[in-house]
C-alpha cells in the first residue's frame, strides 16, 4: 500500500505475523482440509507397509509394476494430497475486476437510457407535428 510514512521493520513483521495467524486460523478451522490430510496419511501408511515387504529384496520397481493395490494406495495418497494442497492455496480475489465490470455496465446502461430518451423524444415530436405553425386566434 502507498503511505506517507515509512513502514518500519517492526510494522512489517507485525503485519506479516497477523497475516500468518489469519491464514493458520483459516486452515485450522477447515474440516475438509484436515480430512484430506488424514486420508493422505492413511493411504501413505498403507502403501508404505506394502513397500516395506520388498525393500530388502530390492524388487521395489517390479513390485510397483505388478501390485495393483499398491498403485491404488499410492494414487489415493497423491489424490488426497492434491486435494489438500488445493484447499491450502488461497483463491485469487476478483473484487477489483468485478467492481470495474459493474461500473462499466452501469455507465453503458445510463448511456443507453439517455440515447433512448433522445430517440423517443425525436419520434414523439415528429408524430405530433410540432414543426407546423399554430395560428394565433
Amino acid at each position: 500500500m502507498l503511505s506517507l510514512t515509512k513502514e518500519t521493520r517492526m510494522d512489517k513483521a507485525k503485519n506479516a505475523l497477523a497475516e500468518v495467524v489469519a491464514y493458520a486460523e483459516e486452515l485450522v478451522s477447515d474440516e475438509r482440509l484436515r480430512a484430506d490430510i488424514r486420508a493422505a496419511a492413511r493411504n501413505g501408511a498403507k502403501a508404505s507397509n506394502r513397500v516395506k515387504k520388498d525393500v530388502d529384496a530390492g524388487g521395489i520397481t517390479s513390485r510397483l509394476a505388478a501390485d495393483k493395490r499398491l498403485r491404488r494406495n499410492l494414487r489415493a495418497m497423491l489424490d488426497d494430497l492434491d486435494n489438500a494442497s488445493e484447499r491450502v492455496r488461497r483463491k485469487k480475489s476478483h473484487r477489483a475486476r468485478n467492481v470495474l465490470l459493474m461500473l462499466v455496465g452501469a455507465v453503458a446502461a445510463l448511456a443507453a437510457v439517455a440515447k433512448g430518451r433522445l430517440w423517443l423524444s425525436d419520434r414523439t415530436s415528429e408524430s405530433t407535428g410540432s414543426d407546423q405553425a399554430v395560428p394565433l386566434a
